[in-house]
């Protein structure tokens, strides 16, 4: 059951930034730290992330994400922060109330402050102007990564990379190391939009084309993908490409529908940390932040509104 009524700070998210903030407000002085998980298991996106490029800033050595979360799980534990997961906070009030639900029912809660750390979520094909059916064998690449890294699911066999973040990057590499066929990563951009570091380890080295400056204009197939129509913007070329299986990488949105839901602005005791803020390129980063947050709130201070 709920300990407290009233808590001194509520965080609803439990990834790295949340952890960060209940740590960096423990060591302020906080006592009454509550922090809301939907899921069953604290970690956030890390839980899923199994390969390296985590922690050069934070741990200066190189850590999976699975590895950074494990790590940063040993400090959060010590600030007595207490947890609750599989609570999914649906409302939220001026008043700073926090109402959720679990396996016991449902709850409403207050505090001094609200920390919203509820990372981001991904562009879905809905979202683009993309012709075509709704066949199945069409994916947000994190879910992909989910299905794959967590629940030990291929999505497909024959994959097309639509975008070029950091997530599509990875999973084009994922996905070949599974066995499966990833034909090109599609970009609208003249530009990579994921890191330098990703093009190089996760196509460049497993010969996978990236195509700049390509639009995907449909998605074929009725019950299951069967391939997509793209046009070369350099050239106007249009060209059709089989593949059973389309991932999306196309961007990220902080998420703060549950601020924008009840009209509330960040500020007056109301915080938005880590992705909710604004989408960070190292998790690093996401956690000094939350981090920084925290000890303010102990502190005392303002805190970070944006």
């Amino acid at each position: 059951m709920i300990k407290n009524d009233h808590y001194d700070l509520i965080i609803i998210g439990g990834g790295p930034a949340g952890l960060a903030t209940a740590t960096g407000a423990s060591g302020a002085g906080l006592k009454k730290i509550l922090l809301l998980e939907r899921h069953q298991r604290l970690g956030g996106i890390l839980n899923q992330c199994i390969h390296l490029g985590f922690g050069l800033r934070y741990y200066k050595e190189e850590l999976t994400g699975t590895e950074y979360a494990a790590r940063y799980l040993k400090t959060f534990r010590q600030t007595g922060t207490e947890v609750r997961t599989g609570s999914f906070v649906h409302r939220l009030t001026p008043q700073k109330e926090v109402t959720f639900v679990c396996p016991e029912g449902e709850f409403t809660v207050s505090g001094e402050n609200i920390v919203l750390a509820t990372g981001c979520r991904e562009r879905t094909r809905e979202m683009l102007t993309i012709a075509g059916t709704r066949p199945s064998g069409i994916f947000t690449a994190g879910l992909a990564q989910e299905m794959v890294n967590i629940h030990g699911i291929v999505p497909g066999m024959s994959v097309v990379v639509i975008g070029s973040g950091d997530i599509g990057l990875i999973m084009a590499r994922r996905m070949t190391l599974e066995g499966a066929k990833v034909h090109a990563v599609l970009e609208i951009l003249d530009h990579l939009s994921g890191l330098i570091r990703n093009k190089i380890q996760c196509l460049d080295d497993f010969g996978i084309p990236l195509y700049l400056q390509h639009e995907t204009l449909e998605i074929m197939g009725k019950n299951r993908v069967e391939g997509i129509r793209y046009r070369d913007n350099a050239t106007g070329k249009e060209h059709d490409l089989p593949c059973d299986t389309v991932l999306f990488s196309v961007g990220l949105i902080p998420e703060r529908d549950l601020l924008i839901g009840a009209g509330i602005e960040p500020g007056n005791g109301f915080h938005v940390v880590g992705n909710a803020d604004y989408v960070h390129d190292l998790v690093d980063w996401v956690t000094k932040d939350g981090e920084k947050l925290g000890r303010s709130l102990g502190n005392g201070l303002p805190g970070k509104a944006k």
